[in-house]
């Protein structure tokens, strides 16, 4: 976006509320207004039924008034304005005024005075009603006043409190506005030099922000999105690691298959073509294996299980079961393949797919680097957590190659063991990503290997 385009958008923002905000302000210091005004001419109107009052007199048993001039005059003003009044007495007779000039609709106390505004005459005037006791006689008489006026002095008088008002209040908006504009345009410039910043940047620049120039508002934005790049960038190292795994471990493979089939291009001996072909099949089939086992090291990687949803796991049955399906790959080699189950209850929080792929590659290398005719124990214990341990009998791992072999495609010294130098690695991933501790042992009749991952988190 163009810093113009910006500008236009932040002044939308600020002139947007600031309307709204005269609006509002209008329409309240109207409100004020007409009722600053109103009672203004009220306590008039009061005043001049008081004044009426102290002229309502009893002569020879009835009641006279003489109404003074000063009960009006207070009403006067140099605009077009009438003004109305009516004195009735106890019976509701009008003694003087207008006969027809209406009383309060509601009811009110003897004591406090009625202010009303009725149509009268066509338009709405304003009243004022009052009850007063008149003594001279035998008893004290009731009267009601009544004063009224048309509306014109207070429209005016209203209407001159509300434009002075918002003449005030206007220019203090307009000056609020005017230190805000300046106020967004400074502190946005930082964010301003910062996008311009990220724009300027490579595609493949994912270095961190800096948040110090920023506002303390800011940063923790900041930072959310420097932890979001950081996993994109660990995301990206762990493609690039694969790629380069699988251009670097399949490129010899399929060179081996394609002299193969040269080879046999140029032979016309059908054994040769057999042995050929069955060589051909292994080698697909190590492939095969080989590229689950790379999907499997990719998505077993902390990076890439960021934000996966975990399941409560029986430890237990989930071994069993796993263990189970290699009964027939040892019995192919005589090997006598057990479960023990020792825990009650281990239950741990885990992804059931990672978990099996981890119990299936320590019980398939148990297998596969045993002994033929030797012995394979999988156990589960419970302690301070659970306990998976896969025990064998063959020729273990010497200490000092143990933390090579967790490493990728590490086979160690042998070239000639099977195998890709995966299964470990995968294993150390899964340990990783579920914070399980991975050990290799030395089993207690001091030959063999024996594999523990202890988890801590139970459920």
């Amino acid at each position: 976006m163009r810093p113009d385009s910006l500008r236009l958008q932040q002044l939308r923002w600020l002139l947007l509320p600031l309307i709204a905000l005269l609006l509002v302000n209008g329409y309240f210091s109207n409100r004020a207004a007409v009722a600053a005004a109103d009672q203004a001419y009220d306590r008039l109107l009061l005043a001049s039924t008081d004044a009426i009052g102290e002229q309502v007199s009893v002569q020879d048993g009835t009641l006279a008034v003489d109404l003074p001039y000063v009960a009006l005059q207070l009403l006067e003003s140099n605009l077009q304005e009438r003004v109305f009044y009516r004195v009735i007495g106890p019976d509701g007779k009008t003694l003087t005024g207008y006969d027809d000039l209406p009383l309060p609709v509601a009811r009110w106390r003897d004591d406090q005075p009625a202010t009303y505004a009725l149509p009268y005459g066509g338009e709405i005037i304003h009243l004022v009603a009052r009850r007063k006791m008149v003594f001279g006689g035998p008893k004290a008489l009731p009267v009601v006043i009544i004063v009224g006026e048309t509306g014109e002095s207070r429209r005016a008088l209203s209407r001159q409190i509300l434009l002075d008002g918002l003449e005030r209040q206007g220019l203090l908006i307009v000056a609020a506005g005017v230190l805000l504009w300046f106020g967004i345009g400074r502190s946005l410039r930082p964010l301003l030099r910062l996008r311009d910043t990220l724009v300027q940047r490579a595609s493949t620049d994912l270095r961190p922000i800096d948040a110090k120039s920023l506002q303390s508002e800011v940063r923790p934005l900041i930072d959310a999105l420097n932890q979001h790049t950081a996993r994109i960038e660990q995301l990206l190292a762990a493609r690039q690691r694969f790629l380069d795994d699988a251009s670097h471990q399949l490129r010899t493979p399929l060179a081996e298959i394609r002299t193969e089939i040269d080879l046999r291009l140029r032979q016309r001996d059908p054994a040769v073509a057999l042995a050929t072909l069955h060589d051909i099949r292994n080698a697909v089939d190590g492939m095969t294996r080989l590229v689950s086992q790379m999907l499997v090291l990719a998505c077993s990687e902390p990076e890439a299980q960021g934000g996966q949803a975990q399941e409560v796991i029986d430890l237990s049955t989930l071994a069993r079961t796993t263990t189970f399906d290699f009964v027939a790959a040892a019995r192919r080699k005589s090997i006598d393949l057990a479960f023990e189950d020792e825990a009650t209850g281990g239950s741990l929080l885990g992804q059931p797919l990672l978990l099996r792929e981890l119990i299936a590659n320590l019980v398939d290398n148990a297998i596969v680097h045993g002994r033929a005719g030797g012995a394979i124990t999988v156990r589960v214990r419970r302690g301070d957590a659970a306990v998976l341990e896969v025990d064998d009998d063959g020729p273990g791992i010497p200490e000092t190659e143990r933390a090579k072999v967790l490493q990728r495609f590490y086979r160690g010294a042998d070239r000639r063991t099977p195998g890709s130098g995966l299964g470990l690695a995968i294993v150390a991933g899964i340990c990783t990503t579920h914070q399980a501790r991975l050990e290799l042992l030395t089993p207690p009749w001091g030959h063999g290997l024996r594999v523990r991952v202890s988890f801590q988190a139970l459920a």
